[in-house]
């Protein structure tokens, strides 16, 4: 990492940068784009040449990286580099426990360990940004993602996560190896009514600032470099439009400085709960709620010009957002290299010792559900032992 990346040098850059950028080049960065989404890599290779496209998720091909990057910073007029970002659960290649798994280990070290070895064979890929760790405390069964977190705990869902964010992000983020972390979903959608996803939630602040949110904000004093809005809404506020919680509590309250981006459209999603009329609304609620970044709406990338232009939206809350953007994308060492090296991946994954932790992670989070004197086993008793099902070997 370069030794020149300290804060005060980073905004000087960033203040320099934006001052040369266009409004649509500052769209761009604000926007977020599934390379899998995409029908024609020509005409995804002309957006990021034009700029319109400043992160790219779900691609970890090195060489399509590599390429991409190549795109965005040798051909593009700012050359600025893109993040690629991904949902790293609970390992990339080697495989972990999921998290409701890994809180049943009660041991945040070997947690950290398993999201370090994660990370590694992640950024060996690419990938420089994972979608996690989820901490939604959620307590009705039912909810269909409630796999993807610590389960019902606020305790235990925040120190399980500080221990994620650790282990993803390392101790400097401008190392090749740190894989930027974002706490999600901000917040309340564990709480879904009925555990019907996406579903409305309706939580007292008492009860958000006494179950939910010391998650989020456990995970932010640990220095989680970005955070994600979810799909709910709260008493009939989207999260992606919820100026309390986002810029109010969130950056004024918790002066959390990194970087804000919507759940997969929820920007759009804000038209189908009813608080946004159209898609330009949705782009203007989002971006003053403090949304930084629109994840595959194409909301602001189509909308923003338009409402600048009709003096419906600052462009100083744009400036903003950009800077968030262009911060992470700093500290993550982008701007010095950008590149990966393609055949890193190779030695990463599947590594001995990621194997080997996955292996402990697995036994600690086995849980005994019941016992009826079987356990533990009598070797006088029983002379064999059937082991059966797919993993039986």
């Amino acid at each position: 990492p370069s030794t020149m990346n300290t804060d005060r040098n980073i905004e000087k850059k960033i203040t320099g940068l934006l001052s040369r950028m266009t409004l649509e080049e500052k769209m761009g960065q604000m926007t977020l784009v599934s390379s899998s989404n995409v029908p024609e890599d020509e005409q995804f290779s002309e957006a990021l040449r034009k700029g319109h496209i400043g992160s790219v998720i779900n691609e970890v091909d090195p060489a399509r990286v590599n390429a991409f990057q190549k795109i965005a910073v040798e051909e593009s007029r700012l050359g600025i580099p893109l993040i690629v970002g991904r949902d790293v659960i609970h390992g990339f290649k080697t495989i972990f426990p999921i998290p409701l798994g890994l809180a049943a280990t009660f041991n945040p070290a070997l947690v950290e360990q398993g999201a370090r070895a994660a990370a590694v064979e992640a950024t060996s890929a690419g990938v420089r940004w994972t979608f996690s760790p989820m901490l939604d405390v959620s307590r009705d069964p039912r909810w269909g993602r409630i796999a993807e977190g610590f389960g019902e705990d606020t305790y235990l869902t925040s120190v399980m996560g500080v221990a994620m964010i650790s282990g993803y992000q390392g101790s400097d983020p401008g190392d090749p190896t740190s894989l930027a972390a974002c706490v999600k979903h901000f917040v309340g959608y564990g709480a879904a009514e009925g555990g019907r996803d996406y579903n409305s939630t309706y939580l007292s602040e008492r009860v958000l600032r006494n179950v939910y949110l010391p998650p989020f904000l456990a995970g932010i004093q640990a220095g989680a470099m970005t955070l994600m809005t979810s799909f709910n809404d709260n008493d009939g506020v989207p999260m992606t439009g919820n100026r309390f919680l986002v810029r109010d509590l969130l950056r004024d309250e918790w002066n959390f400085r990194g970087l804000v981006v919507s759940d997969w459209a929820s920007v759009n999603e804000m038209i189908p709960h009813g608080f946004a009329s159209d898609q330009a609304q949705a782009a203007r609620l989002a971006l003053e709620t403090g949304v930084d970044m629109d994840m595959m709406s194409f909301a602001y990338i189509t909308q923003l010009g338009k409402l600048v232009e009709e003096g419906a939206v600052y462009e100083k809350l744009i400036d903003e957002a950009v800077r968030n953007i262009l911060r992470i994308k700093f500290q993550l060492g982008l701007f010095d290299n950008p590149y990966v090296q393609e055949d890193l991946h190779k030695e990463m994954f599947y590594n001995p010792d990621h194997m080997e932790l996955s292996r402990q992670s697995a036994v600690q989070s086995a849980v005994l559900l019941s016992n009826d004197g079987i356990l533990p086993l009598d070797a006088h008793k029983f002379r064999s032992v059937l082991v059966t099902g797919p993993m039986a070997n």
